[in-house]
């Protein structure tokens, strides 16, 4: 491990100090690093400063303080390049970030010491057709979400499943997540969990206005294609909770694994199942 990359969320205080934390303990192990650019001068570190292009090539793996938010954004800038990313979990849930505060010395010398595995996320490509051409390409880690504005009536969301109709929509808006957005957006619709290590889309309606719609899981190589009807113009598709562009009645949405993965840093103790208990609470009964 020569050079390790440090993502902190800037808005959090509490990133700012961890990273400060850690910046000294590299330092007296000798291993080198950069630091976002953005949050250099937060933690003192101008000169440490460097752009997400720039790190892409100059460290081996790149770890990052806050949330999940925060690590869907770092995983999509390099999902280019494949970096291997450890979170560390300072927000809510973090199925992504799953390093938590209180174990972060041990996992820091778990990492230097190797004993880690790279886990290889499958990623999500969205292409918007409109008029039979291509106005947008996006890339997601969790989900691709199409949806309504607040104050819009509902839209009608056919739904193709490589090729095959499958059935129309009338909701406020329709999830194609990938197994590791499972436990995100998608399950707070009502989507099922999906092992993250599978290959697979989940495609799940919100709110959808019939008693019968229910969550949909293809296989990975699949592919499903959208098309939006509307009688406004109020519609939007998401991209990780993040990014978004709006869309127009007519428009279709085609949905399949991407080329490109999301590599994810697990400590040899790391347990899928652990953490859904953890985080998710379930109750014994």
């Amino acid at each position: 491990m020569e050079k390790i990359g440090l993502i902190p969320n800037p808005t959090k205080e509490q990133a700012i100090e961890t990273v400060k934390g850690i910046i000294d303990w590299l330092e007296k192990r000798g291993i080198e690093y950069l630091v976002e650019e953005e949050s250099a001068g937060l933690v003192g570190e101008q000169n440490k400063g460097s752009s997400y292009q720039e790190m892409a090539v100059e460290v081996d793996l790149v770890i990052v303080f806050g949330g999940d938010g925060t690590f869907l954004n770092t995983a999509r800038h390099f999902a280019a390049v494949e970096m291997p990313i450890l979170g560390v979990n300072l927000g809510g849930l973090g199925f992504l970030t799953d390093i938590e505060l209180s174990k972060l010395g041990s996992a820091l010398e778990d990492l230097i010491a190797g004993k880690f595995e790279i886990e290889e996320r499958m990623m999500l490509e969205a292409k918007v057709i409109r008029e039979g051409e291509k106005i947008n390409q996006v890339v997601a880690v969790n989900d691709v979400v199409i949806t309504k504005g607040s104050f819009s009536r509902i839209i009608e969301l056919k739904t193709y499943i490589e090729g095959e109709y499958v059935t129309t929509y009338p909701a406020d808006g329709l999830i194609v997540a990938s197994p590791t957005g499972s436990t995100a957006y998608s399950l707070s619709a009502g989507g099922p969990i999906v092992n993250p290590k599978l290959k697979s889309l989940v495609v799940t309606p919100i709110c959808p206005h019939t008693l019968s719609s229910r969550s949909i899981v293809t296989a990975g190589d699949e592919v499903v294609e959208v098309e939006v009807k509307a009688d406004h113009e109020d519609i939007m598709l998401t991209v990780d909770g993040q990014t978004g562009l709006k869309l127009a009645s007519g428009d279709k949405i085609k949905i399949k694994h991407s080329d490109l993965v999301t590599k994810l840093v697990k400590l040899e103790d790391y347990n899928f199942y652990k953490i859904l208990k953890n985080r998710i609470q379930f109750s014994d009964f």
